[in-house]
């Protein structure tokens, strides 16, 4: 079978990184990305598309900015949403507020949205099963943390017991000095998931700590 069909059942979240160089370098990037925006949604074939504006012209796009605006859901960051907070939608208040609350603020199209940290975590009483594992599960386990998360289960096997917050993690370890206490909540949370130590709390409150 060839045409749409060959696709039916084959679910895909493609992610397209620094798409105006694809355009650039790539002959047939814009036609590929407008087939998808008309038609993928049915098929289940989803891109993720990132860029440094939203301009269609940086989608390969030009002079069809309308496809672009009823076809995708335009996720804007930082300090991008900021700015189209206050030069678009004319909205100081917002800009503030997406100011204010730093990684976890941004803009869904013209909607403010802020990720709330307890949806990743697995709750309070979440308690390790890493040491119930085999050694070489456990070794495999551990070896795959990132420098951060490593730093994070040293220190909480230096403290057992102890609940570790992001503030004291800014205190302690200088790798953590200028991360945004949202984001090392978020390792605490990953690390949670795969069993790895406990959370307690949510929110602005979330900590971790090791636990056997």
């Amino acid at each position: 079978m060839g045409g749409d069909n060959a696709i039916i059942g084959r679910d895909r979240f493609l992610i397209a990184e620094e798409f105006p160089l694809l355009v650039d370098e790539c002959d047939n990037a814009a036609r590929w990305f407008k087939k998808h925006l008309k038609r993928g949604r049915r098929y289940k074939q989803f891109v993720l598309a990132i860029a440094q504006n939203d301009t269609a012209e940086n989608y390969g796009l030009q002079g069809d900015k309308e496809t672009l605006y009823s076809c995708c859901c335009l996720v804007r960051l930082g300090q991008f949403a900021r700015d189209y907070a206050r030069t678009v939608l004319k909205n100081p208040q917002l800009e503030q507020w997406l100011k204010a609350g730093g990684k976890k603020r941004f803009m869904v199209d013209d909607v403010p949205c802020e990720l709330d940290l307890s949806n990743w975590s697995m709750g309070s009483g979440a308690v390790a099963q890493i040491s119930g594992g085999s050694v070489d599960e456990v070794q495999s386990l551990m070896s795959s943390l990132n420098e951060y998360e490593q730093i994070i289960v040293n220190w909480g096997q230096t403290n057992p017991g102890v609940v570790l917050k992001a503030r004291i993690l800014q205190q302690a370890s200088p790798p953590f000095k200028k991360m945004p206490p949202d984001d090392i909540r978020i390792l605490f949370a990953s690390l949670a998931d795969r069993l790895i130590g406990e959370v307690v709390g949510d929110g602005d409150r979330l900590g971790w700590r090791w636990s056997q």
